[in-house]
């Protein structure tokens, strides 16, 4: 199986790593040094490329995307843009994969882009949040559609907020639908049965069942993504739902596990136990076998089990982010 790793530069990461999973454990097939910190990677089927966030020391507004094509196990760069602020830190692309969507983190915007073409829109952030450190201003963290819809979803981890867009389907541009206050600082967005949607809370180290009806959220549930008694310092990062819809995974930085909880008959959760992955969990990937390709920024990549166990591992400080090409699934 074919994936490819982003790693932080500034922390000593060699740049997008190629690689393959095989009966030996994980091979690095390459690497391409010249983006820094490419902390998000997502794949496009639809135009056959890979997107990296990344950015340039030497400008003043360094965030930027590129497009690579893959070729004999290597990289080839096809386009890179600004995306008008710093700290790109998500990509989602379109369904018709005509139009890519990125959230600036530091400078609290979200990018519009063509595909392998240059931005069309900047939509500003503005607002904050109770933490003095981490929520002083806007902090976009994820772009995402709800299925089936024209409805982005932008969770602002600054404003304790989900900002509420319509993308045009023809021209790419967001309208602003309105905004929904949460607290615990919301992270990522995973999408269950129609109709529900599961969030993230970096600060609070909480996950919490959304119901969604139109511009309308709802909060139904909110668990906990730490074993009872655990008092260690911890973010939650990534959430994902399992390809049957069955169960719900999340990554705890800090505490050093993914969280596992049964997705019930009525959306709602329940907490079934902690998968032990490394020190610093921060995206993870879950694999056709029930296994687990996880990002951990403090030491590299790990391939474990469901119950934890490490089947193989690949060092690589600052690793930040997994991603499998649809057909590798």
């Amino acid at each position: 199986m074919l994936f490819y790793a982003g790693t932080l530069t500034r922390e000593g990461g060699e740049g997008i790593l190629t690689c393959r999973l095989t009966e030996d454990g994980i091979e690095k097939i390459s690497c391409y040094t010249d983006t820094k910190d490419p902390n998000y990677l997502i794949w496009s089927g639809k135009n056959n490329c890979l997107y990296a966030t990344g950015s340039d020391a030497d400008e003043e507004l360094r965030g930027t995307v590129s497009a690579f094509r893959p070729e004999e196990g290597q990289l080839c760069l096809i386009s890179r843009h600004k995306t008008g602020g710093n700290g790109p830190c998500f990509l989602e692309e379109s369904a018709d994969g005509r139009y890519v969507y990125v959230p600036n983190y530091a400078t609290g915007s979200v990018c519009v882009m063509p595909a392998m073409g240059a931005r069309v829109q900047i939509a500003v952030h503005s607002g904050s949040g109770p933490d003095p450190v981490r929520q002083t201003g806007s902090h976009p963290h994820q772009a995402v559609f709800v299925p089936g819809t024209d409805r982005l979803l932008v969770s602002d981890l600054g404003t304790d907020e989900i900002w509420i867009y319509r993308a045009d389907r023809e021209k790419g541009l967001l309208e602003p639908a309105g905004r929904f206050r949460l607290s615990g600082g919301p992270r990522h967005i995973a999408f269950g049965k129609p109709g529900y949607a599961y969030l993230a809370h970096e600060l609070s180290s909480e996950v919490t069942v959304l119901r969604i009806r139109g511009d309308e959220i709802a909060p139904v549930q909110t668990l906990s993504t730490l074993p009872a008694g655990a008092e260690m310092p911890n973010t939650a990062a990534a959430v994902r739902v399992s390809p049957d819809g069955r169960r719900l995974y999340v990554s705890n930085r800090g505490h050093g596990s993914v969280a596992v909880f049964d997705i019930l008959k009525d959306g709602g959760l329940r907490a079934v136990k902690h998968i032990p992955a490394g020190v610093y969990p921060r995206d993870f990937q879950l694999l056709p076998d029930g296994s687990i390709l996880a990002a951990d920024q403090r030491a590299g990549v790990r391939w474990i089990d469901c119950d934890g166990r490490e089947k193989a591992f690949l060092p690589e400080i600052g690793a930040v982010c997994i991603c499998i090409p649809e057909e590798e699934k």
